[in-house]
């Protein structure tokens, strides 16, 4: 009989660890809608955090949301002033349980200690921009990029936290 149990002894720490596992990944299952959004100090991502564009979005009536299904497919949702669009994409967990969004360029996010939140930490590089909203790669600097009548955006760092509803 003692052989018997410990031989199911590794068995039941196997099965509770495989628990375990789906566990984690079911915490990130759902709808997160955004509920903070700074811009770093530092386009490294340190510094002080400035809220104020997080304030006018608010003012704008901006919401985003993002719904993790199980089968890895990730919804992205964003509504300004009655317009919403929509992407979908794939997300995964690393090795070190953070989230991953799949896309264009992949995000990293942190789930919180409490597993309530998920923060985003988004560098972007400097800049131009046509008054279309078209990027234009051809001038990479300011100064050239101003001169023929186009917006330059410093380098930045953007944080987004949003909260499982």
């Amino acid at each position: 009989m003692k052989k018997a149990l410990l031989l199911l002894f590794p068995l039941m720490i196997f099965i509770s660890c495989g628990d375990n596992e789906d566990e984690e990944v079911a915490s990130f299952v759902g709808t997160w809608n955004l509920t903070y959004m700074g811009e770093y100090e530092n386009a490294d991502c340190t510094g002080d955090l400035d809220s104020s564009g997080w304030v006018l979005a608010q003012a704008f009536g901006m919401e985003a949301s993002v719904t993790l299904d199980e089968d890895g497919t990730v919804e992205v949702s964003i509504s300004v002033l009655g317009n919403t669009e929509t992407e979908t994409g794939t997300w995964s967990e690393s090795s070190d349980g953070s989230l991953i969004l799949d896309g264009g360029d992949d995000e990293v996010g942190v789930l919180s200690v409490d597993g309530n939140t998920i923060s985003f930490k988004s560098p972007s590089d400097a800049y131009c921009e046509d008054v279309d909203g078209e990027e234009l790669p051809q001038y990479a600097d300011q100064s050239s990029c101003e001169n023929a009548g186009n917006d330059w955006y410093e380098a930045s760092c953007i944080l987004t936290e949003y909260t499982k509803q």
